[in-house]
């Protein structure tokens, strides 16, 4: 496999995880698809100019300040449960464990701030570094670390077992 095909393959994986990241950020199916559009378009733009260790980084960026834009465009700041969580949740065979399920993941997360959120959920579903959530919501590592001590911290306090969720839920 050609360099060109490993970095084709290795952005359209890195698309489609920036495609779900946006549903769960409360975006619709069509405007996620067409800022994914936008995004590769930006990224074929700079290809040269871009270094492939932050290439992932980057691209979440760019999309994400593309779905702030429309945001304010639109006025809209209503964020729903992420739609490939509610997948997993929909492959659960027992009706009574999916609800569990999912009264669970809004139990452990309502009392967190929303940005301990974004950064909880970036880390331990979307299995990104701390340097790259740093990147993609323009804070230092640091702070990125605290913020995600501190969620942890407000989950720990409220259910506990704060490892057993993670486990559960982190993508592999």
């Amino acid at each position: 496999m050609s360099h060109h095909d490993k970095l084709t393959s290795y952005l359209l994986e890195v698309g489609g995880e920036v495609f779900r990241f946006l549903i769960s950020k409360g975006a619709a199916k069509e405007d996620a698809e067409d800022i994914i559009q936008n995004t590769f378009y930006k990224v074929y733009t700079m290809i040269d100019a871009l270094e492939e260790s932050n290439l992932r980084a980057w691209f979440y960026r760019v999309a994400l300040n593309e779905f702030i834009d429309l945001k304010r465009k639109k006025h809209t700041q209503h964020l729903t449960l992420s739609m490939e969580l509610q997948e997993k949740l929909a492959d659960v065979s027992n009706p009574i464990e999916k609800i569990l399920q999912q009264d669970e993941i809004i139990s452990l997360l309502k009392n967190v701030k929303p940005t301990y959120q974004e950064i909880f959920i970036l880390k331990y579903y979307y299995d990104l570094s701390y340097e790259e959530i740093g990147e993609l919501l323009q804070l230092q590592v640091e702070n990125v670390k605290k913020k995600l001590y501190r969620a942890r911290k407000t989950i720990q306090s409220e259910v506990g077992g704060i490892q057993k969720w993670i486990n559960r839920f982190k993508r592999r």
